[in-house]
């Protein structure tokens, strides 16, 4: 019909009938396409693969035996549940395998495991796990899962109410209790018949089964790498992910690592040195963030040479945190482990000047002969300093500051003095004091803001005696500063600064028995930023007398050196976890065999406030406990604090929705892995049908 009705139409009708057809179907491609954009949005759909590259091992997928942060680490949290987990979005440990309730004595804790909750075999979880993961596991003499590192399990009884509810009961309340919770269940079916200590060594660890959102498929060796293969579990009780499969490819090194880039969506734990190579491409962006974390030279305070606190103190004096964090690469210093506590009201000072002058009442002396280019010994320069106060002229200003030249933030200050004798009238500057009388043993002078005598900056106050003889003559004199704290501070550390590059080299300290003194420092080999930090020590001591061997060992010879506390110095990393608790590095039941008290650091006042801490939940009291903590470590000096790591993390443009705030360890990024998404689709939002478009078509005319 259309054909024969366009066919009697004449040429130019023809093309008037054409260009309206187009002009209609454009109009209308737009307006659909308008309201299409207009009415639809993206959201992320199922499906997609997420790769990730990282540098290290695959040991035990097995949760009570991985160290935080481990590429183990994040694979058990990916299969394995916990009672709970944290959630970095809220900064708090929510329920996770099972919904809990809390007694409103503190001591009980009662978890009801989820109604469909399953391991990934099929098999229901049940109390039975439960019970076998912390009564016949943790809380077993002859386990050594690394999870003990982390969390003191003594005094927790676990009972069983039903098949699915048990209870957690406490000796006392614990504010730190339900960290303890995040501990991965183990499926008793499987493991139950095995002695604890035959655990670490059963086949399982290598062929795990959980009932986390993602069950193991494989590890398979593949040239350079190994790949781990996991996938999303259909028959999981939480949220379930987005992305259906995960692998993970472990490089022995970085640079195999980096020859495999392109097959990769995320890189966990990227070098600063290799981030250029990476991002060289354009298909990753970085993320850089911080752990509660810290890194430190641990002095351990029961080697011989180390009893002594100035010997610890010249140590601190003499590191310039600056440089290695400047060497680094890194932007955050540390100056305290204490990290819930304001850093800047603890900031330690680096002065070759003051290191030197820290050990001059030590048994370590600089050598008799000294090479004539280092110049005068410290110990000469003391002297002399002393022999120039013993020959000082008489001093007449007693006050302030004993008549040395003084800063100040005070705008009314009181001079006091003595006078010589015979003396009749007293000037300062050109005012003749009124109020002093021939005879009198002291004077006083008021100088102010509000007298305008004085004023922001140097004051320069002289003082003259007129004898009887009418004569004057100038008797003492002070320089007053009249400034702010800041401004003393910095020109202070100007001061310092000056110093502290002119500082020489100085020839390595004796005692009377002709011993040096050299330490002798144990770095692990991996990260390659500890050696680093070692090297740039190694030179920052050498202005102080100090010598430095440093041994640099592969992880089973410092797991060894460290657990027998071999060592004089130990470069290294702790992270206080969840709770930013202190307590398993400070306390002196940590300073055993094993324990993470890597100083060695005793101190009974230290250990009942590190008690005291745990059972506060008023942040401000907790604070001022921990605040008292700092004032005896910054005086016993057991370490000394240097940075906080900054951490880098690679990831593709096409995984979205993946967050880096409020991680306590590097795995926390998996936290909300159910919230990442590889795929994207554009759908109609909630609500629209052909009505909403009739609405719209009318309200655009």
């Amino acid at each position: 019909m259309f054909k024969r009705r366009f066919s009697i139409l004449n040429q130019l009708e023809k093309i008037t009938v054409t260009f309206l057809s187009l002009v209609v179907a454009v109009s209308g491609f737009q307006i659909g396409h308008a309201f299409y954009d207009e009415h639809t949005e993206m959201k992320p759909v199922q499906g997609g693969v997420y790769t990730e590259g990282a540098v290290g091992k695959v040991d035990l997928i097995n949760p009570l035996y991985v160290s935080l942060g481990s590429v183990s680490h994040d694979l058990t949290t990916l299969i394995f549940s916990g009672l709970t987990r944290f959630d970095p979005k809220t900064n708090e440990i929510v329920p996770d395998l099972a919904d809990f309730t809390v007694s409103s004595n503190g001591k009980e804790y009662t978890f009801v495991i989820k109604d469909n909750a399953k391991w990934h075999d099929g098999a229901p979880v049940t109390s039975a796990d439960i019970l076998f993961t912390y009564n016949s596991v943790i809380n077993t003499p002859g386990f050594n899962g690394l999870i003990l590192n982390y969390n003191d399990y003594s005094g927790i009884k676990v009972a069983e109410v039903d098949e699915r509810t048990v209870k957690f009961l406490l000796e006392s309340p614990d504010s730190f209790f339900l960290v303890k919770t995040l501990a991965g269940i183990l499926p008793s079916h499987l493991l139950g018949h095995l002695p604890v200590e035959a655990i670490e060594s059963d086949p399982y660890n290598l062929f795990p089964v959980g009932s986390g959102p993602y069950q193991f498929v494989s590890l398979t060796p593949i040239e350079d790498y190994s790949e781990v293969t996991l996938e999303a579990y259909e028959g999981y009780y939480g949220k379930a992910p987005n992305i259906p499969t995960i692998k993970i490819k472990v490089f022995s090194h970085f640079k195999e690592l980096i020859k495999r880039q392109g097959d990769l969506d995320g890189i966990r734990n990227l070098p600063e040195e290799n981030t250029e190579k990476i991002l060289s491409r354009g298909r990753l962006s970085l993320t850089r963030y911080h752990l509660p974390q810290y890194v430190a030279v641990f002095m351990n305070t029961q080697a011989e040479v180390l009893k002594d606190p100035k010997v610890r103190l010249a140590l601190q004096l003499g590191t310039d945190k600056d440089a290695i964090v400047e060497t680094l690469g890194q932007t955050k210093r540390i100056d305290t482990p204490l990290l819930e506590i304001d850093q800047k009201n603890w900031v330690y000072q680096y002065s070759i000047n003051k290191a030197n002058g820290a050990l001059f009442e030590t048994e370590w002396q600089l050598p008799d002969k000294v090479d004539e280019t280092i110049g005068e010994t410290i110990e000469e320069t003391i002297e002399e300093i002393i022999e120039d106060e013993e020959s000082a002229e008489p001093e007449f200003i007693t006050g302030p500051n004993g008549g040395k030249d003084w800063q100040t933030t005070d705008k009314k200050i009181t001079i006091t003095g003595t006078v010589p004798d015979k003396t009749k009238s007293i000037f300062v500057n050109d005012y003749e004091l009124k109020k002093y009388i021939p005879g009198d043993l002291g004077w006083s002078y008021v100088a102010s803001f509000e007298f305008e005598n004085l004023k922001k900056g140097n004051n320069l106050f002289e003082v003259y005696a007129v004898g009887f003889d009418e004569e004057k003559s100038l008797i003492d004199s002070i320089t007053i500063t009249q400034g702010t704290e800041d401004q003393f501070i910095e020109e202070e550390l100007k001061e310092i600064a000056v110093e502290n590059l002119e500082a020489d080299v100085l020839p390595i300290r004796l005692n009377d028995n002709d011993e040096t003194l050299i330490l002798r420092m144990v770095v692990p080999k991996t990260p390659e930023a500890y050696s680093q930090v070692a090297s740039v020590i190694k030179e920052q001591w050498k202005k102080v007398g100090i010598g430095l061997t440093i041994e640099v060992l592969e992880n089973g010879e410092f797991q060894e050196a460290l657990f027998k506390r071999n060592y004089d110095l130990l470069i290294f990393g702790q992270n206080l976890g969840y709770n930013l608790d202190a307590y398993p590095y400070w306390h002196s039941s940590q300073a055993k065999e094993g324990g993470y008290n890597l100083s060695q650091f005793k101190n009974f006042i230290v250990d009942s406030l590190l008690d005291k801490a745990r059972l506060e939940d008023d942040v401000e009291d907790r604070k001022r406990t921990l605040g008292k903590i700092q004032e005896i470590i910054s005086k016993e000096i057991p370490a000394i604090f240097l940075y906080s790591p900054t951490y880098n993390f690679a990831l593709s443009d096409k995984i979205q929705n993946a967050t880096f705030e409020n991680l306590a360890t590097t795995t926390d990024r998996f936290a909300r892995i159910h919230d990442w998404y590889a795929r994207v689709d554009r759908r109609f939002a909630e609500g629209v049908n052909p009505l909403t478009f009739v609405s719209w078509i009318v309200k655009q005319f």
